[in-house]
């Protein structure tokens, strides 16, 4: 891979419909030098047969697979960071479409000292059925004026963070400092070896991407909110709730203290050898 190498995970769990759209959206970057990692946390043959015909089409996608024992993002996510070869690792979900910049944007501000934050655009459910549908197309995604109609009818939320302003807004608009969201984050491949990867010890949903920032910032690396820039169109779904006993956990870890997780990549790191 050439120098500032780019992968693109996301875990995945029968959510084919949505994907079709996420994978189209990669097919239209700008800047095509990038591979896509689909971590599957025990899906049916439907993920890996889409898989297959996006890689036909041009994507560059490795797959990986788990059996279905229940909710165990940590550890898909994990499998997919430990057999990485990238040098910088964007994290997102498999519901969330890239705007037509999104690995441009990235690349232009990775650094190995930072972990940078995009943000999203929410599309309610009468938006995201269009693009379900193919009544929207793409390119109303990138027209800030569509974007502000459908704000104004309550079919989407912050729509500006979908907006490519020009530099200079943008360069004041990052001075301000917001809280990470887990589905739009790229980190440094060994930043995220340092601290031994996604803590497994959270398997109810929730939570396991704020203990690893948590975990990340302890060890000295700077966090960067990017706006304007490195955008994604989060479609809709009925919102999950977070297992209390996750909620439970974080509270633990972070009172320990640790930096570097018990239960992470480095026993699977032994497995590959």
């Amino acid at each position: 891979m050439t120098e500032k190498s780019v992968e693109v995970i996301m875990a995945a769990y029968n959510n084919v419909r949505d994907m079709r759209l996420v994978f189209d959206g990669y097919l239209r970057q700008n800047d095509t030098d990038f591979s896509l990692c689909i971590t599957d946390d025990g899906s049916g043959p439907e993920v890996k047969a889409l898989v297959g015909i996006y890689s036909s089409l041009g994507l560059n996608i490795r797959y990986l697979w788990q059996d279905d024992c229940g909710y165990r993002r940590a550890m898909a996510l994990n499998h997919a960071i430990a057999s990485s070869k990238a040098d910088f690792i964007i994290m997102t979900d498999n519901d969330c479409i890239p705007s037509r910049y999104f690995i441009a944007d990235y690349r232009a501000r990775l650094n190995p000292t930072s972990m940078l934050f995009g943000r999203r655009v929410d599309l309610y459910e009468r938006a995201s059925f269009g693009l379900r549908t193919q009544f929207t197309s793409f390119r109303q995604l990138e027209n800030p004026f569509w974007l502000a109609l459908q704000s104004l009818k309550k079919n989407l939320k912050r729509p500006e963070m979908g907006i490519r302003f020009p530099s200079f807004i943008c360069s004041v608009w990052n001075k301000k400092t917001r809280g990470a969201i887990g589905a739009n984050l790229a980190v440094p491949t060994q930043s995220l070896l340092q601290v031994n990867g996604f803590d497994e010890d959270f398997e109810g949903y929730g939570m396991e991407e704020t203990d690893l920032v948590r975990r990340l910032k302890l060890t000295g690396l700077k966090t960067e909110t990017v706006l304007g820039r490195c955008a994604l169109f989060h479609l809709y779904h009925k919102e999950k709730q977070q297992a209390p006993e996750a909620h439970e956990m974080y509270t633990k870890k972070k009172s320990e203290g640790k930096v570097v997780c018990a239960n992470g990549i480095k026993k699977i790191q032994a497995l590959l050898g």
